[in-house]
């Protein structure tokens, strides 16, 4: 296991780090002199991996105790599999659960692989799916995706395009019986009422979606990606209320009015002189 301090400000993680891995060979702590950035800390420990499966971990999540013992035993029953997940709920500071998801199986690979993707690229980001990133994966299926974003700079929804990459090229299985407790600390978490109307925001679409494009390229996905990003950026313009909304507020819809409100209004005086 390889934790990677990322600068933390509080000496107390430095001190519990460094005696734990005092005690316990299979542990190896780095410090970072600076903060990573949260994509430079999980490169930096994906470089620093050697065994042929890996995952990446968050410090404050609740991890099933046979998470890894489910996982490393699906992947060796499943040799045509790539990665292993689970179920997701997301627990806040208290340990309760504030949110829950539908099962995860809707993301397992099938015999249809155009329409495994498609089903991602439309899922409602709300929904859960950038929590894949915590697969167990085979190290080396990851690194032609990771590559592709090497250098580029920290946006929003990476993640799940990095993921998208990955299941464009291998296969995915989940045990939903297993659940991960993800943690959202200081955020305002409620129940998913209108999954449509809580998606990416709105002016990182371009940036967002130019990231799936680039996570298919060489896969031989990248035109279907193109057709389906197409369709659902017209679709969420219409299904989240924003095309309502911006025809209601649309300038020129309300010059319209005023003039055939005047007309109206002209047509009707002229009636009642005549």
């Amino acid at each position: 296991m390889i934790i990677s301090d990322n600068a933390s400000p509080n000496p107390e993680v430095r001190r519990l780090c460094e005696l734990y891995a005092s005690e316990d060979a299979r542990l190896r702590y780095v410090r970072q002199p600076l903060n990573q950035g949260a994509e430079g800390n999980f490169w930096f420990v994906y470089d620093q991996a050697r065994a042929p499966l890996f995952l990446w971990a968050s410090d404050d999540d609740l991890w099933p105790a046979d998470f890894l013992e489910r996982g490393v035993a699906a992947l060796q029953a499943n040799p045509r599999a790539s990665a292993w997940f689970c179920q997701v709920v997301n627990i806040d500071e208290r340990d309760e659960i504030v949110r829950t998801y539908p099962s995860f199986k809707r993301f397992e690979s099938t015999w249809l692989k155009s329409g495994d993707l498609a089903r991602f690229l439309w899922e409602p980001e709300i929904m859960g799916k950038a929590n894949l990133i915590y697969s167990i994966f085979r190290r080396q299926s990851l690194s032609k995706t990771l590559d592709k974003f090497r250098g580029r700079p920290s946006t929003w929804g990476s993640d799940m395009n990095l993921v998208y990459g990955h299941l464009c090229r291998f296969n995915l299985v989940i045990d939903d019986r297993v659940v991960l407790r993800k943690r959202v600390v200081g955020e305002t978490v409620g129940s998913i009422t209108n999954p449509r109307s809580q998606i990416y925001p709105r002016q990182e679409r371009e940036t967002y979606f130019e990231g799936y494009r680039l996570a298919a390229a060489g896969s031989g996905y990248r035109l279907f990606t193109a057709g389906v990003l197409a369709l659902r950026s017209a679709y969420d313009y219409w299904k989240s209320g924003r095309a309502a909304f911006d025809y209601e507020h649309w300038a020129f819809r309300r010059r319209v009015i005023r003039v055939l409100a005047r007309i109206r209004a002209y047509v009707l005086g002229s009636r009642a002189i005549g």
